[in-house]
């Protein structure tokens, strides 16, 4: 069965939009917008975007963040292998 995607969103509307229906909590819509902004990282969108930065700089950027996150999967692999036991430096 599937379920009604019907809102009071206007037409053609491209922000952030919350329904909150009759008698529900308004924190809670409040709190899902604020997680939704947070993972599309628009507050450090708007923030990166005050200033013109070279592509280079934006390549740099990318790439650290790369590594950084290569660095800890491979760090949560292999304290998976290892099963707890402390890995020599």
């Amino acid at each position: 069965m599937r379920k009604n995607n019907k809102s009071n969103r206007p037409v053609g509307f491209h922000g952030y939009y919350v329904d909150i229906p009759e008698g529900s909590d308004p924190m809670r819509a409040y709190r899902k917008i604020k997680k939704w902004i947070k993972i599309d990282r628009f507050a450090e969108e708007q923030k990166d975007r005050q200033h013109y930065q070279k592509p280079s700089y934006w390549k740099r950027e990318t790439e650290k963040r790369r590594r950084q996150t290569l660095r800890k999967l491979q760090r949560e692999r292999d304290d998976n292998r290892f099963m707890g036991v402390a890995r020599k430096k």
